[in-house]
């Protein structure tokens, strides 16, 4: 698997909401949320080839006292007042975290946002491809741990499982999809971004 074919496959229309049904069951506790209100926010994904293989990194987030504590996400975060557009949101906010120079990776594709109830936001993803691996620099404040992917992985049907997941409110989801990737356990909003981008790449 090499960059330029990962190239090829993004530019594939956006398969939307029929990526992110399956993993909606969650949504119910939090419908009452106003969507209205929501602020804005983006994410990147950073893809880059090693060894002939292609990854991205997922952020496991640091303990605190909010709804995406300890969770696994992309790197990212709230639009700033001086942000220009949602895209340098993502790349901001990517090299505060993981050190990644907004200036690197070249822009492959906008994904579909996600409405984030729990939290308010509605959450855009940026693709960027790297040529090279980044040289990260973890801002540990707000970055507990960084994995490293495989893009095979998220391909890989075993790799999406059904498991109970403890909601922030300690309501317990039964049965709900959900991606293992080094053994860690990716749902809800995280899970949505990388279903979309597995039917891209698949």
């Amino acid at each position: 698997m090499h960059l330029n074919w990962l190239q090829t496959q993004l530019q594939k229309e956006l398969p939307g909401e029929q990526a992110h049904a399956p993993y909606l069951k969650y949504r119910r506790f939090f419908e009452a949320a106003d969507k209205a209100s929501a602020q804005e926010a983006a994410v990147g994904i950073h893809l880059f080839e090693k060894n002939e293989q292609c990854y991205f990194y997922l952020i496991e987030r640091s303990t605190y006292e909010g709804q995406h504590s300890g969770q696994m996400a992309f790197p990212g975060g709230k639009k700033d007042p001086a942000d220009q557009h949602l895209e340098l949101t993502a790349r901001r906010e990517s090299e505060e975290e993981l050190g990644i120079k907004q200036q690197l990776g070249t822009t492959a594709k906008q994904l579909t946002a996600v409405w984030i109830p729990v939290s308010g936001f509605i959450v855009t993803p940026f693709v960027f491809v790297h040529e090279q691996e980044p040289i990260l620099q973890i801002n540990t404040r707000e970055v507990a741990h960084v994995e490293t992917i495989k893009v095979l992985d998220l391909l890989d049907e075993k790799n999406i499982q059904n498991r109970d997941i403890l909601l922030p409110n300690n309501q317990r989801l039964e049965g709900h999809p959900c991606f293992i990737l080094n053994e860690k356990i990716i749902w809800g909003a995280t899970a949505l971004m990388l279903n979309e981008l597995r039917m891209i790449l698949g």
